[in-house]
């Protein structure tokens, strides 16, 4: 079951986070968290302001407009269309991606870990074992969405790996510093690249 306490943050376009909801609140009494922040579930594709989301309205005193459906997006989903549902300050939106990805789950866990792993694993769509830790799947979350999905299942010497195969994004947790630095350094060349071109 996918958790819906981890939050981002979105200032001049970059991400921060995830932080827990009390972490968030923690921010918001020190000031640096406004009702008018764009805040998010972590993974998930929707911004809007922290006082229009429905943890945190009754402590900004606001009151939220019930706008989206029961079967909106969720924790970690993209949109039904796979577009972003905001416009970027006032930029044409972004192309409309599939509303289902292709994931390659790889996980660093001890020995029987796929068999502890696999109903979280199918349970967010269709997968299959391709070895002991490496499993694909195709779901509508994104890369951290199908991450928090699984951490709360590893050990904190545990880690994941998670490769959007559609999209050639990713999410990773629980490595060591320098492997961290390496997966970093190598993800963060990738996008500047794909920006450029």
């Amino acid at each position: 079951m996918l958790g819906g306490e981890n939050w981002c943050i979105k200032v001049d376009e970059k991400v921060f986070g995830p932080y827990t909801t009390e972490q968030m609140r923690k921010y918001a009494h020190e000031g640096r968290l406004a009702r008018w922040s764009l805040i998010s579930p972590a993974g998930g594709r929707e911004w809007r302001e922290a006082s229009q989301e429905t943890t945190f309205s009754q402590f900004f005193g606001a009151k939220v407009a019930q706008t989206a459906s029961p079967s909106g997006p969720t924790f970690g989903k993209r949109d039904q269309d796979g577009s972003d549902a905001a416009p970027r300050n006032g930029r044409p939106a972004k192309p409309k991606e599939p509303a289902k990805a292709n994931f390659v789950i790889v996980f660093d866990a001890a020995e029987g870990a796929a068999n502890r792993l696999e109903m979280t694993i199918h349970s967010m769509g269709q997968a299959f074992r391709v070895a002991e830790n490496v499993w694909s799947l195709t779901c509508d979350l994104t890369a951290v969405g199908v991450r928090n999905a699984i951490a709360p299942h590893l050990s904190p010497r545990e880690s994941i790996f998670v490769v959007d195969a559609s999209r050639g994004r990713t999410s990773w947790q629980n490595y060591a510093p320098e492997a961290h630095a390496k997966i970093s350094v190598a993800y963060t060349a990738n996008v500047a690249r794909a920006r450029a071109s």
